[in-house]
């Protein structure tokens, strides 16, 4: 059986030709007994069009011309009778639109036997490979020769798909293929967040949009996809579903389009995360003898440091990304720091150098002095509501003062939004630890 392979539309396509012999060796013992009477006339039935044949008859079933763009088999069936086994049979499958002939296939009816045939022969179109697609849309048309002459011919359609909308699916993550990875509709305050929307097919010049809303019906953003070419296989869009900080604590709607018409909603809520308490097993310590002191930082934390001419900056941070706690340390040397009266002033600016308030936020201050293992310190303590306009929650970031040394050292945590008491854990802990030379 030979088969010959053609590009259509940059869609390959596999041919498979099966040659079915109705009641076969009932035929062959008519044949011998009439072949000392007459020869068979040749003739051939109509070629048909169908999506099954018959496994038993191998006659055509589901006769039919228009295919949906997914058919996965579309067979040619003809009914020969008279045929000499030597003789030549093919099928020819051509893309009307185009032209181009997409596959070929020919044989005999028998190679290597004698006598003459009676029954089906059918040629089966597949897609060459699993997931893909026969053919684009358009009008097509298949021809069947018998040696070499045009005998019959059968015309169909594979139609231009109706794009839909399938599935929504809303993840953190994303894989190297495209696909979603980690899917939930639980987010955590830092998650990076997706909406997959399945699509079965992309039309050129179609869209698909989303929008998304805190509560019921705040409107946080948009985003819309425009297609400009077509693509004929299932496959998925993605939008990350963003937001400017991160993402308070509540529930969430996404609202999905399809050329401007609303076609579902999709819900989501972000939650607290549960952080285990910081531990310091470990005995990190953090020790600078030009400035004299020494402080225990916790396990799994690092810090980074920054020496200038007025002093010493450090910064300790948890190696987890998601765990969003920055611990400050500033080392002022004599002659860069401001009187205890200055603290106030001071302690302004520095709140605004190590987090983003907004002008409008309302402030309060509260200062005291108190006493930590026998080191006296002053303590200004800030008290704001929200880092945002749909934050009621009541924040405090505390800057602790200790003159010691002839150096100023300032403490400053700052707090996780969401997790301000595992922050507040850490920064004490490390506070109870500090000692001098």
């Amino acid at each position: 059986m030979v088969l010959k392979q053609r590009m259509s539309s940059q869609i390959a396509i596999k041919i498979k030709v099966t040659v079915c012999f109705a009641v076969f060796i009932l035929f062959l013992l008519f044949i011998s007994f009439s072949n000392s009477s007459c020869t068979p006339e040749l003739s051939f039935g109509k070629l048909t069009v169908c999506e099954e044949i018959d496994t038993n008859t191998f006659a055509p079933v589901k006769v039919k011309n228009n295919f949906d763009i997914n058919i996965q088999r579309i067979f040619a069936v003809i009914e020969v009778s008279g045929a000499k086994s030597q003789d030549d049979w093919k099928f020819v499958w051509i893309n009307e639109n185009t032209g181009e002939i997409i596959a070929e296939s020919t044989n005999k009816y028998s190679e290597g036997d004698k006598g003459y045939i009676e029954g089906y022969l059918s040629s089966c179109l597949t897609p060459e490979t699993e997931g893909s697609i026969i053919g684009e849309p358009g009008n097509y048309r298949v021809d069947f020769y018998h040696n070499e002459q045009l005998i019959s011919s059968a015309n169909f359609i594979i139609e231009t798909p109706v794009m839909e909308i399938t599935d929504v699916i809303l993840s953190r993550g994303i894989n190297e293929t495209g696909q979603p990875v980690d899917v939930t509709e639980s987010f955590y305050p830092d998650d990076t967040i997706y909406a997959f929307v399945r699509l079965n097919c992309q039309i050129s010049g179609e869209t698909v949009s989303v929008k998304w809303y805190k509560g019921k019906d705040y409107f946080l953003s948009e985003e819309e996809f425009n297609f400009n070419k077509n693509y004929y296989l299932s496959d998925y869009i993605v939008f990350n579903i963003t937001n400017e900080e991160l993402w308070p604590i509540d529930d969430y709607r996404i609202e999905v389009y399809h050329n401007e018409i609303l076609k579902g909603n999709y819900y989501f809520k972000v939650v607290k995360k549960d952080i285990p308490d910081a531990t310091f097993h470990d005995n990190n310590i953090y020790k600078k003898e030009e400035y004299k002191f020494s402080i225990l930082y916790p396990d799994d934390w690092n810090y980074e440091e920054e020496e200038s001419t007025a002093g010493l900056k450090v910064n300790f941070v948890p190696l987890l990304n998601d765990i969003n706690t920055v611990i400050h340390i500033r080392v002022l040397k004599k002659g860069y720091f401001p009187s205890e009266e200055e603290y106030s002033n001071f302690s302004d600016e520095v709140l605004r150098e190590v987090i983003d308030l907004d002008d409008d936020v309302e402030i309060n201050s509260e200062e005291s002095s108190e006493e930590i293992n026998g080191i006296d310190y002053k303590k200004i303590s800030y008290r704001f509501t929200g880092l945002n306009e749909d934050d009621d929650k009541d924040y405090e970031i505390d800057l602790i003062f200790i003159n010691r040394n002839n150096m100023l050292y300032l403490f400053i945590k700052v707090p996780d939004i969401y997790y301000e008491d595992f922050s507040d854990r850490v920064y004490r802990t490390m506070l109870y630890s500090l000692s001098f030379d």
